[in-house]
């Protein structure tokens, strides 16, 4: 079992927590998984696998473990769907999401090691909750993630303030080209980002935080734990998709002057039929605006009874309503991931120079919720322009124009 030498110092006990960072493809994951299974193997130890987001065991660490013990043989341990035992000594793999799974996790005892995965998601208060939590003597706390702001709970705490006795190991892809560990369409894919994307390159590549991306389309959306119970729903946007594009649907909310994003599905294979009884099943309702080049995809959602519309476009229609989304207060809840993931990604075309293409997106960006949430917000901000208008409209000019339109016999 390969352990590259840039990792070592992850075996030894004189540290109690280590921030593992970096870009794609250095790794990371796959190594400090690789050192707990030796550590589990040597002597009792209790893992507890931590994310800040874990709706089911899917969405953990354990399918990267048991695919390592399978490969190397280890007869030792025994896995289940929801745990992983070693039979010889007792050691055990546990499974756990951080968010809003306080009390679980304060009742979670005698932990040896921890790994958080994913760490730049993992909010200032689920650490405040993590750190005592591993309170055995001797315990370590292992963080594993690539940077998305400058200032990741995880990052500010053990970088850029500092803890007592912390292990940094900084990694990139230079690691996996050293051990002949990246396959060629990986390597081609880093080659062709470093050529033409090269802040997607920094980013991605290298592990440099997001917002220093010159050509993201969206910058500064809040992440919020949840809508508050003021919020209005003002629309839906929903952008279809079958295979191998999912059908995305966003909810959108109006509240304290500016909108909250809400996912509510993000799914492959979805026919007209289910994505109309989702809609229908919502407590709150409100017009859905949809993809206006699916015309009979519509049509059917509304012979189900669904409230929906089409969205407009028109020349010049796609970088306009990217501009209406620019122009708003924008914040997204926890639980929306794909949101989370595809703003993060959403970027401009760059040349081969490196400069931006005005008002062209990269193809290879995924955009389905990020569509989606175009179709909703444009329709909302046309309505909001056009009362603005009327608002700001002296009375005496709106009696003209009606008696003007009266003789007009209209």
């Amino acid at each position: 079992m390969l352990i590259p030498v840039e990792f070592e110092r992850l075996l030894d006990k004189d540290w109690r927590e280590a921030a593992v960072h970096g870009g794609r493809y250095s790794l990371k994951s796959h190594t400090v998984a690789r050192i707990l299974i030796l550590r589990a193997r040597q002597k009792k130890t209790r893992v507890a696998c931590f994310r800040e987001l874990q709706n089911s065991i899917a969405d953990s660490s354990h399918q990267l473990l048991s695919d390592l013990i399978e490969e190397f043989e280890l007869t030792d341990f025994k896995v289940t769907d929801k745990s992983i035992i070693n039979t010889v000594n007792g050691s055990d793999f546990i499974f756990k999401g951080l968010h809003r799974n306080e009390q679980s996790v304060k009742s979670t005892e005698g932990i040896d090691v921890a790994w958080v995965e994913e760490a730049q998601t993992v909010s200032e208060k689920s650490l405040e909750v993590l750190t005592p939590t591993v309170r055995k003597d001797g315990s370590q706390i292992i963080y594993t993630y690539n940077r998305l702001e400058e200032e990741d709970p995880v990052h500010k705490r053990l970088i850029l303030e500092g803890r007592p006795n912390t292990l940094v190991i900084n990694v990139n892809y230079d690691i996996a080209l050293k051990y002949k560990l990246m396959p060629d369409s990986v390597r081609l894919e880093m080659e062709d980002d470093k050529k033409r994307r090269p802040d997607l390159y920094k980013h991605k590549w290298l592990g440099e935080p997001e917002h220093l991306i010159a050509s993201r389309i969206y910058k500064d959306w809040a992440i919020i734990d949840d809508i508050p119970h003021e919020a209005r729903l003002e629309r839906y946007g929903l952008d279809f998709g079958y295979h191998p594009d999912p059908a995305a649907c966003v909810a959108i909310y109006y509240y304290n002057g500016g909108y909250i994003l809400d996912e509510v599905f993000y799914q492959l294979e979805m026919p007209n039929r289910e994505i109309a009884q989702t809609l229908k099943n919502r407590k709150r309702k409100a017009l859905t605006i949809a993809d206006n080049a699916e015309p009979k995809s519509i049509a059917e959602v509304k012979l189900y009874g669904v409230n929906v519309a089409p969205c407009v476009k028109g020349a010049d229609s796609k970088r306009q309503g990217i501009k209406a989304v620019q122009d708003e207060q924008i914040s997204v809840t926890k639980r929306s991931l794909n949101i989370v993931k595809e703003y993060r990604k959403y970027l401009w075309k760059v040349d081969k120079e490196g400069k931006i293409v005005a008002g062209e997106t990269d193809d290879k960006c995924p955009d389905h919720t990020m569509d989606a949430i175009r179709y909703g917000m444009n329709s909302l901000t046309t309505i909001m322009r056009k009362r603005e208008i009327a608002l700001a409209t002296p009375s005496w000019i709106g009696a003209i124009q009606t008696k003007k339109n009266t003789r007009r016999g209209r």
